[in-house]
């Protein structure tokens, strides 16, 4: 079969203007599923790159956290400030760290805390609290821990509603005396494994006390 010089043109045209579109094609649609790269707001441990300032006491009272925590409106007015802690795989539900100043003695505050757990084998909360004391900034600090089963107060101490019975939760939490403002608790608390996990930031946040005249 015999094609005419104008036939063979056509079709010589034809094939050239389908592998240049073929080819237009099949580059874009690379260029369009490359992913962008972004740069990523948390570290690998997933603790922020810029640590989250906490101020009460009329900014008095300064506290810088590394965890990757996030400020909530407090629950109670009664609160100063209050940080959630996002669960690790396996918990319910977050922990939770409260700031507040409150008056009553040391060791009244403490005995409270305990009579907010039980132990699963029927033993004595305070005869398994771990405590102790040391000096940050100049301030004395007592510290405290607590595991058990927590009777959860959701909706506050004086709500008036049935305590949820938490099992298997820690508490950490720390009394600072200051000269200037009294006595400033700050409590974190949730799911052991939660508490567990956060307990360096915790300790990271207490060390990074700072307080003002």
């Amino acid at each position: 079969m015999r094609f005419s010089a104008q036939r063979i043109a056509w079709i010589v045209g034809f094939v050239f203007v389908a592998l240049v579109v073929e080819n237009g094609v099949c580059q874009e649609s690379a260029t369009e599923k490359k992913p962008a790269l972004k740069e990523s707001k948390t570290a690998q441990d997933g603790t922020p790159k810029k640590p989250l300032t906490v101020l009460v006491a009329e900014d008095s009272i300064k506290f810088t956290t590394t965890g990757n925590w996030k400020s909530v409106p407090p629950r109670s007015r009664m609160l100063d400030a209050e940080l959630k802690i996002p669960k690790v795989e396996g918990d319910e539900v977050d922990g939770r760290l409260t700031i507040m100043g409150a008056g009553g003695s040391i060791e009244a505050n403490i005995v409270r805390w305990q009579g907010q757990f039980t132990q699963p084998d029927g033993g004595d909360t305070a005869d398994k609290t771990k405590q102790k004391t040391m000096e940050i900034d100049g301030q004395k600090v007592n510290f405290v821990d607590i595991t058990g089963t927590f009777m959860d107060a959701v909706g506050g101490p004086f709500s008036g509603k049935p305590k949820v019975e938490r099992k298997n939760y820690r508490m950490l939490a720390a009394i600072i005396q200051t000269e200037a403002n009294g006595n400033y608790f700050v409590k974190l608390y949730g799911p052991k494994s939660t508490i567990d996990k956060n307990e360096k930031y915790f300790k990271k946040m207490l060390e990074s006390l700072k307080v003002s005249d």
